[in-house]
C-alpha cells in the first residue's frame, strides 16, 4: 500500500505555502486542545473561536486576494475579516486531510476532529518542539529487572523479551540523538554569532547537553553496570527458557514451532547486537564531545580575537590603511587598491541611516466642505414606523412574548390543550410551536405535558400537549 493511499495527497500543502508557520502553529494549538479528548475532537464553533483568538493574537496580515485566482486554489482567505480568516484556515486544514467532521446525532453540536491517520505526525511534531530527556538508567534498569524476573512470568515473550527489545531500541535511538546533538548544538551556538552570544550560549550547552544528558549518562547511568547481567539474562533465555518463550511466541504471533524458535533466537541476537552498538555509541559520544567542545572553544577564541562585527571589520580596514600611509599628503591620494570596493558594503554604517529616508512632501491644506443637513422627518411617517416596530416586537417569537402568551391563555384555567388554541392557521400555529420550543428554557413561566395522540388541523399535524402553570 502506498503512503498517499492512506493520507490525503494535499496533506502538506498548508505547511509548504506562504502561510506555513501560521498553519503549523494553529495545528499544534488544535492538537494541544484535542489530544486529551475521547475522539481527538472539539465543537466546530469552539474550533472557530480558537482559530480567531490565535489569528488575533499573532496579528498576522494576509495579502490581498488575486481576483483572477480560483478560490479553491487560493493561498489566501477571500476576506480580511477575522472570522472569515479563521473559517478559511479551518476549511483549508479540513480539505487537505488534517481535520474531519464527525458524524453526530440529530440534536448534538457539530464536532470537528483531528484525522486519525495524522495523529502520529502531530505527536512527532510535538516531540520535536518539546523533546523529553531520556532516563538512560531507567531504560537499562528496566531491561535488567525484566530479564531477572523471567522465570516467574507466564507470558515471557510478550511481557519480557518484547519489552526488552523496545527498551534497547529507545535507548540506542536516544544515544544517536545525543551524539548528533553535540555537534549540531555547538554549531548552532557558534555560527553567525557575536562573541558575547557565543559565551552566553556556551553556558546553555553546558546545561542542556553536558549536565542534562552526557554527564549523567557517564556517571550514574553507565552501561557497564548492567552489561554483564543483561548478557547473562539473554544466555538464560536461549538455554533455560527457550521452550517457554517459543510457546508464548506461538500463542501471540500464531505460527508453528520451528518459526517461533527461529524468531526468538533472532530477537535474542538482536538484543546482543544492540548492547554492542550501545557501547560503540558511547565511545563515539566521548570522541565527539571532546572534538566539538574543543572546536567550539577555538571558534569562540577566534571570534573574540578578530571580532566578526561590522565595526570590527571597518577597524581592520582602517588599521590596514594606517599601515600603508607613508606621508600626511598620501591621505588625499586616490584609493585604487582592491580594498576600495569593500567600502561599498558599509554605506549605512559610515554615513548613517537617516539619509536613506525618503523626503517628506508638504501637504497643502484643503477647505473643509460643510456637512449637508438632513431633511426633517415627517411626523406621521415617523409615528407609523414606530408603530410598525412596536407591532413587530410584540409579535416576535421571544421567550418574553411566549411567557406573556402562556399567562394569557392560562389566566382563567390551570391547563389548556394545544389543539384548542389552534383556531387560526397562521399566527396560532406559530405560537403553539413557540410554546413547545421554549418549554425547556430555565426562565419559562409554564410547563407542557406531551400526550400520546397526534392532531391534524388546517393541513398541519402535531403531537398533542397540555400547557400548565409552572409549579
Amino acid at each position: 500500500m502506498q503512503l498517499f493511499d492512506i493520507l490525503n495527497s494535499q496533506l502538506f500543502k498548508p505547511l509548504t505555502g506562504r502561510y506555513q508557520w501560521i498553519f503549523a502553529e494553529l495545528l499544534m494549538l488544535i492538537w494541544d486542545h484535542c489530544r486529551t479528548s475521547t475522539n481527538y475532537g472539539m465543537g466546530k464553533s469552539e474550533l472557530i473561536r480558537l482559530s480567531e483568538d490565535f489569528l488575533d493574537g499573532i496579528g498576522s496580515e494576509f495579502v490581498e486576494p488575486d481576483p483572477d485566482e480560483d478560490p479553491e486554489d487560493s493561498e489566501q482567505p477571500p476576506s480580511r475579516d477575522l472570522h472569515s480568516k479563521a473559517v478559511w484556515c479551518v476549511a483549508r486544514l479540513r480539505s487537505c486531510g488534517w481535520l474531519e467532521d464527525l458524524e453526530i446525532g440529530y440534536e448534538e453540536d457539530v464536532r470537528t476532529a483531528i484525522t486519525p491517520q495524522v495523529v502520529p505526525l502531530l505527536q512527532a511534531f510535538h516531540s520535536i518542539l518539546h523533546p523529553q530527556t531520556v532516563t538512560y538508567s531507567g531504560k537499562l534498569n528496566k531491561a535488567y529487572q525484566l530479564l531477572s524476573g523471567i522465570a516467574a512470568e507466564k507470558a515471557p515473550y510478550e511481557n519480557i523479551l518484547k519489552e526488552v527489545v523496545n527498551a534497547t531500541d529507545e535507548l540506542n535511538s536516544a544515544l544517536r540523538n545525543l551524539n548528533v546533538s553535540i555537534g549540531s548544538f555547538i554549531d548552532q551556538m557558534t555560527q553567525h554569532k557575536t562573541p558575547q552570544e557565543v559565551l552566553d550560549l556556551f553556558e546553555k550547552y553546558e546545561e542542556e547537553i553536558v549536565v542534562a544528558a552526557y554527564q549523567r549518562f557517564k556517571t550514574s547511568d553507565n552501561l557497564f553496570n548492567y552489561r554483564e547481567a543483561l548478557l547473562e539474562g539473554l544466555d538464560n533465555c536461549q538455554d533455560l527458557y527457550i521452550e517457554a518463550l517459543t510457546a508464548d511466541y506461538r500463542k501471540v504471533e500464531r505460527c508453528d514451532e520451528a518459526e517461533a524458535t527461529g524468531a526468538i533466537l533472532r530477537i535474542i541476537n538482536r538484543i546482543r547486537d544492540d548492547l554492542t552498538l550501545m557501547g560503540e555509541l558511547i565511545d563515539e559520544i566521548d570522541k565527539n564531545h571532546i572534538l566539538y567542545r574543543q572546536r567550539a572553544v577555538q571558534r569562540a577564541q577566534f571570534m573574540l580575537l578578530t571580532d566578526g562585527t561590522t565595526q570590527g571589520r571597518i577597524n581592520h580596514l582602517l588599521r590596514y590603511y594606517a599601515q600603508t600611509l607613508e606621508t600626511p599628503a598620501s591621505l588625499f591620494d586616490v584609493d585604487d587598491s582592491p580594498l576600495s570596493n569593500l567600502w561599498r558594503i558599509y554605506p549605512t554604517e559610515i554615513l548613517g541611516r537617516s539619509y536613506l529616508k525618503p523626503p517628506v512632501s508638504n501637504r497643502k491644506p484643503t477647505p473643509i466642505e460643510p456637512l449637508k443637513q438632513p431633511d426633517a422627518l415627517d411626523e406621521e411617517e415617523l409615528r407609523n414606523a414606530q408603530q410598525a416596530l412596536l407591532a413587530y416586537a410584540r409579535s416576535a417569537v421571544t421567550l418574553e412574548n411566549v411567557n406573556t402568551y402562556a399567562q394569557r391563555v392560562l389566566q382563567s384555567q390551570t391547563a389548556v390543550r394545544a389543539s384548542s388554541l389552534a383556531t387560526d392557521a397562521d399566527s396560532d400555529f406559530v405560537k403553539i410551536i413557540a410554546l413547545h420550543t421554549y418549554s425547556r428554557s430555565d426562565n419559562r413561566s409554564y410547563e407542557i405535558e406531551l400526550k400520546d395522540n397526534w392532531i391534524s388541523m388546517h393541513g398541519f399535524r402535531f403531537q398533542e400537549f397540555v400547557v400548565k402553570r409552572k409549579v
